[in-house]
C-alpha cells in the first residue's frame, strides 16, 4: 500500500508543481520586461510577488497577491488553478471553496487535473460537514486514475461509512487495497469499531500490525487493544515505540499505565477516518520532501478534522522549514497536552524559539517541562543540547549529567554520553570526555561520528596514534565520502609522520569540503612536510582568504611567510 501511495504522491507532486509554477504570461506588465521592479498593483506585479511569496513558503501572502492578479484577469484558467491551490495551502477554505466550485463547474484548460483536485476538496469539505451524500456526488465525478487512483476509493469508502453503508465502505476500500494489506487492516479496523463490531476490528488491527507501525498507526492500534481488553498488546506496542521515540513522556506514561483505564475511541465520525487517510498521504509527500503538496494535503486534513495534532506538527515542520517561525510556533503550540505527540510538539516549539533567536524562551520552556517526571530526562537532554549549541558548555555538561543520573548508563543513552563528551572536550576536560566517548562507543561500536571524534582528538593531542588510526580507518570504511572523517584519517597519518599518505587522504577531504579552513590548513601542513612548499603555501593562502578568524589568519600568515619552523606551528585544532 505504501508503494501505491508513493507512486500516487509522485503524480500529485508533478501536477501541483506544474500548477503552482505555470500561468499565462500574456498579460505581463511592460515594467517586468524592462527589468523594473514590478508593482503589486499591476497584474504582473501581483503575479510575480505571489510566486515569490509562495517560493518562500509564505502561502498567506502569496494567496493575497494571486487574488489581486485574478481580479485583473478572472478568465485566466491557469491563474485560477494556482490561486485555488494557494488558498488551500493558506488554509483559506472559504476562498478555496468558491474557486473549487468554479473549477469543478467550468473544467480546466489543461486536461482537468486541477478540476480533479477541486472535486477532492469539495468532497472533503462535504465529509467534514457530515454531508456524506453530497460528498459522494462529488467523488463519483472523479476519474479512476491520476488524482483519483488512491483518493477516490478512500474518500468514497469513508463517505459511504458516514452514510451508514459499511458494506459499501469496505467494498470501496477493497478497490485499492487487498484485505491482507496492513493499510486495509488499519482503515477497516477503524470502520469496524466505529460501527461497534469490536471482534472484527481486532482481527483487522492485527493485520495492520503485520506490516510495522508508524507512530500514528501505533497509537491508534494500542488505544484500540486497551479498549478491547488486551492491554498486553498495547504495552508491547509502547515498548517498541519507546525504543524509536526515546524521552517521549506520553509513550513512557502509556507503557506503565493502568491497563483498566478508560480510553476513548480515536474517531467519532467518518470525517475523522477520512482525515487519517489524508494525513497518511500527506505524510508520504512530506517524507519525499514534496512540501508544497504536503502543505495542501495537510490542510485537507485540517478541513476534515481541525484538531488533528499530527497534521498540526507536520504543518509546523513545513513552516519552520521555510523559516516562517511565527506560523510554526502557532502550529506547535496548538497541540493539546493530551495528544500523544504533545511532547514532540513541545520539543519542536523549543527548537523553533531557539532558531528564531529566542533562546531564553526555549530554555525556560525546557526547564518547565523538566518538572514532568516522564519528560524530565528528555527535557534535560534537550536543554543540554541547547546550551551546547550556544557554547555554554559547563551548563550543557550539568544538564547531561542530570539526565544520565547516578545509575550506570544504558545502551539507549549513548547519544547523551556522546553529547556530554563533546561538551567536556570543549571545556578541556579530556579525561572525562574520553571516558564518556569510550563508553558511548562501547554501546555503538560502528558509529562513524564517535569513532571520528575519538580518533581526531587523540591525533590532535599526539596520543594513542595507532588506535586513532584504526578508529579513523574504520570510520572511513563506514562513511567514505565524509570530508571530515577523511581529514581525521589523513591527519592521523600526518601525526605518524607518514606525510605522503597524509597528502593523499587530506586532498580527498578538501575535495569534499573545499572551503573548510582547518582541512585546508591540515593539507598545507602535509604538503610542507612532504617537501611540496609551493603547494603548501597555496593551501594556507586559501585558508587565510576564507577564514573570518583573525587569530587563525595571523598564524597562517606566519606559515605563508616562513613555513613550519617549529612543531608548535602545526595545525592542532581539537574538537
Amino acid at each position: 500500500m505504501r508503494e501505491l501511495k508513493f507512486f500516487y504522491a509522485l503524480a500529485l507532486v508533478t501536477v501541483v508543481a506544474a500548477s503552482l509554477g505555470a500561468c499565462s504570461a500574456g498579460r505581463m506588465d511592460k515594467s517586468a520586461a524592462l527589468g523594473v521592479a514590478p508593482s503589486p498593483v499591476t497584474f504582473s506585479g501581483s503575479y510575480l510577488a505571489g510566486r515569490f511569496a509562495q517560493q518562500q513558503g509564505d502561502w498567506n501572502t502569496a494567496q493575497k497577491y494571486m487574488d489581486n492578479a485574478l481580479a485583473y484577469d478572472g478568465g485566466n484558467a491557469g491563474l485560477m488553478q494556482r490561486t485555488f491551490l494557494l488558498a488551500i495551502g493558506a488554509g483559506d477554505f472559504a476562498a478555496a471553496r468558491e474557486l473549487a466550485a468554479k473549477l469543478a463547474a467550468a473544467g480546466s484548460a489543461d486536461g482537468g487535473d486541477v478540476d480533479a483536485l477541486a472535486l477532492i476538496f469539495l468532497g472533503c469539505d462535504a465529509i467534514g460537514r457530515h454531508d456524506y451524500k453530497g460528498a459522494l456526488a462529488y467523488l463519483q465525478k472523479l476519474p479512476d486514475n491520476g488524482f483519483g487512483t488512491y483518493t477516490k476509493p478512500m474518500l468514497t469508502a469513508w463517505a459511504k461509512m458516514g452514510a451508514g453503508d459499511k458494506t459499501g465502505a469496505l467494498k470501496a476500500l477493497g478497490r485499492s487495497l487487498a484485505p491482507t494489506d496492513p493499510s486495509y487492516g488499519m482503515y477497516a479496523g477503524l470502520m469496524q469499531e466505529l460501527s461497534g463490531n469490536m471482534n472484527a476490528a481486532a482481527d483487522d488491527y492485527k493485520v495492520a500490525m503485520s506490516g510495522g507501525l508508524g507512530l500514528h498507526e501505533a497509537v491508534l492500534t494500542a488505544n484500540f487493544f486497551t479498549r478491547y481488553g488486551e492491554p498486553e498488546i498495547s504495552r508491547e506496542i509502547y515498548r517498541q515505540l519507546a525504543a524509536v521515540y526515546p524521552y517521549n513522556p506520553y509513550i513512557e506514561a502509556m507503557e506503565h499505565s493502568d491497563p483498566l483505564r478508560a480510553v476513548p475511541p480515536d474517531i467519532a465520525s467518518a470525517s475523522d477516518g477520512a482525515a487519517i487517510a489524508m494525513f497518511d498521504l500527506a505524510s508520504v509527500l512530506y517524507e519525499k520532501h514534496a512540501t508544497d503538496s504536503a502543505q495542501i494535503y495537510g490542510n485537507l486534513v485540517a478541513l476534515l478534522a481541525p484538531a488533528s495534532p499530527f497534521a498540526r506538527i507536520m504543518q509546523g515542520d513545513i513552516a519552520a522549514l521555510h523559516k516562517n517561525y511565527a506560523a510554526a510556533i502557532a502550529d506547535y503550540a496548538a497541540v493539546e497536552p493530551a495528544a500523544p505527540v504533545y511532547w514532540i510538539a513541545q520539543v519542536r516549539l523549543t527548537e523553533t524559539y531557539e532558531t528564531a533567536g529566542q533562546t531564553d524562551k526555549s530554555v525556560a520552556m525546557l526547564a518547565a517541562l523538566e518538572k514532568n517526571p516522564f519528560a524530565r530526562q528528555g527535557a534535560l537532554v534537550s536543554l543540554g543540547d541547547t546550551y551546547r549549541r550556544h557554547a555554554r558548555y559547563a551548563e550543557a555538561v550539568a544538564a547531561y549529567t542530570q539526565a544520565l543520573g547516578a545509575a550506570a548508563a544504558t545502551p539507549d543513552e549513548w547519544p547523551v554520553l556522546y553529547a556530554q563528551g563533546m561538551a567536556e572536550s570543549q571545556l578541556n576536560d579530556w579525561p572525562a570526555a574520553e571516558k564518556d566517548l569510550t563508553q558511548a562507543l562501547a554501546f555503538q561500536p560502528d558509529n562513524p561520528m564517535i569513532l571520528n571524534f575519538l580518533a581526531y582528538s587523540w591525533a590532535s593531542r599526539g596520543v594513542n596514534l595507532d588506535k586513532a588510526l584504526a578508529y579513523a580507518r574504520h570510520a572511513v570504511r563506514l562513511r567514505p565520502d565524509d570530508g571530515y572523517i577523511l581529514d581525521s584519517y589523513g591527519w592521523t597519518l600526518f601525526r605518524l609522520a607518514r606525510y605522503g599518505q597524509a597528502v593523499v587522504w587530506l586532498k580527498q577531504a578538501v575535495a569534499q569540503v573545499p572551503d573548510d579552513t582547518t582541512l585546508l590548513d591540515h593539507l598545507g601542513d602535509a604538503y610542507w612536510e612532504s617537501g611540496s612548499r609551493d603547494a603548501a603555501r597555496d593551501q594556507w593562502r586559501h585558508a587565510r582568504d576564507v577564514s573570518q578568524d583573525a587569530s587563525f589568519r595571523a598564524v597562517v600568515a606566519q606559515k605563508i611567510a616562513h613555513g613550519i619552523t617549529v612543531p608548535s606551528e602545526l595545525s592542532s585544532n581539537t574538537p
